[in-house]
């Protein structure tokens, strides 16, 4: 038996989404957002659809559609053309790969979002970037699969000495080799992609 309860406020780094659910289980097999609106946020009525896009009241006519969030990342080389690579501190994908990114903040244009993360988790400062490309992808969080579009850039930062790691996201760095990336160690594919697009046009410039 299902029961009802309020609305369930489901928090990303630096963003919030509300939806009505069941109570979390962290057992549960996690499930497209979509699928854990279980009452409309508007008037309270369950409809008799869970999980179509869009959300569909059919008590009140609410509507709500279940778009993609933004996030970037980062791919930054030091004088040496190696690669920074980032060991995460926290699920999904803890002990697995990253390159620093994160959500995007209402208000933030892309490039300004990437500025502060990469201030945020490694403590440099970015003094240019260039778009690279973007991916989908999908984030997990208390059992729900949210989507997500990945937007990559290559970026220059004023130094790579003195990286300051923000712990409870990131427990260790290293500069990389493009030759000995493992891409299967990086925890999204969506990063895997755009390492194996930045190589290639690496190579292609080079070649």
């Amino acid at each position: 038996m299902l029961c009802r309860c309020p609305a369930f406020e489901f928090r990303l780094p630096r963003m919030t989404v509300f939806f009505m659910t069941t109570t979390p289980d962290s057992e549960q097999t996690p499930q497209p957002v979509r699928e854990t609106w279980k009452y409309c946020p508007r008037c309270g009525n369950a409809p008799q659809q869970i999980g179509e896009n869009p959300f569909q009241c059919e008590a009140c006519g609410h509507r709500h559609f279940f778009g993609p969030v933004s996030a970037v990342a980062g791919i930054i080389t030091d004088a040496a053309g190696r690669i920074l690579v980032l060991i995460r501190n926290r699920d999904p994908g803890r002990g697995l790969f990253g390159i620093p990114g994160g959500f995007c903040d209402p208000g933030e244009t892309a490039e300004q979002s990437l500025a502060r993360e990469i201030r945020e988790e490694v403590g440099l400062e970015a003094t240019a970037m260039k778009y690279l490309g973007s991916f989908p992808n999908e984030y997990v969080y208390r059992g729900a699969i949210l989507p997500v579009t990945d937007l990559f850039f290559t970026a220059e930062v004023s130094s790579t000495q003195g990286i300051c790691l923000q712990q409870e996201e990131i427990c260790d760095y290293q500069f990389c080799a493009p030759q000995d990336l493992q891409l299967e160690q990086f925890a999204f594919q969506s990063n895997r992609r755009a390492l194996e697009l930045f190589l290639e046009q690496t190579s292609a410039t080079m070649g």
